[in-house]
């Protein structure tokens, strides 16, 4: 009997509609892009700004545009007792970031804790409140941080800056260990599931959404890369 090969439908692998997404740093440049594909794939968004940000005409105007909901927030993002219950929804997308340039031996106290303050600990604090509720309940949701790629590569002036990318860039392992939730786990066996964050097998749809992605144009500045769709069991 000729094997079954399963039929992928991809036309809602990329739809967000029905989705919540909260978003940080999403008022301008990357950000606001980032934001604008977000609810032109159907999410509704939250957007969250520190304190002294004005509220974003820029954002309002695009996600009114793509015809979703938008609520703003203004929030210390770097303080978990400030930012309680403004996360809660289907996907983090952290942004925020801030960057200060001087000598590597001329920065200020104040000028390296602003920097780490901002693009470090404020990302992991909104991870873990993002995560907290979704915990809770046992439901799955998505979180993405956006780091800079100057931490590969040496750039003077900026040496705050690279060390909290590299920061963002290296905490996602540990997190995704103490995250995952699949409730189907027990089912799986052991010696594999170890080794696998995802905590269940693969599946052919699950390199559909990578391949769809690498066949577009969206793929356009991705070059001379390996996406590897394992579940993280590479580590």
């Amino acid at each position: 009997m000729a094997a079954q090969v399963p039929i992928v439908d991809v036309s809602c692998l990329f739809s967000l509609s029905g989705k919540s997404a909260i978003v940080t740093g999403g008022s301008g440049g990357l950000g606001l892009s980032m934001t604008t594909a977000l609810a032109s794939a159907g999410a509704d968004i939250v957007s969250i700004e520190l304190p002294n940000e004005p509220s974003s005409s820029a954002v309002a105007s695009a996600i009114s545009k793509a015809g979703r909901n938008l609520r703003q927030y203004h929030s210390d993002i770097r303080d978990s007792k400030h930012l309680h219950g403004d996360v809660k929804g289907d996907i983090l997308l952290n942004c925020a970031g801030v960057q200060r340039r001087a000598d590597a031996d001329s920065f200020t106290d104040e000028e390296i804790e602003v920097v780490l303050d901002v693009n470090l600990k404020a990302t992991l604090v909104s991870c873990q409140e993002f995560a907290k509720p979704l915990l809770k309940e046992g439901s799955s949701g998505k979180i993405i941080n956006i780091a800079s790629n100057i931490c590969f590569i040496g750039v003077k002036n900026i040496t705050p800056y690279a060390v909290s990318s590299g920061g963002v860039l290296y905490f996602h392992t540990p997190l995704t260990e103490q995250y995952q939730t699949d409730p189907k786990c027990k089912e799986f066996n052991d010696h594999v599931m170890m080794r696998t964050p995802a905590k269940r097998w693969g599946d052919p749809v699950d390199l559909a959404g990578a391949i769809i992605f690498l066949a577009r144009s969206a793929s356009d500045s991705v070059r001379g890369m390996s996406v590897v769709v394992d579940g993280g069991w590479l580590g």
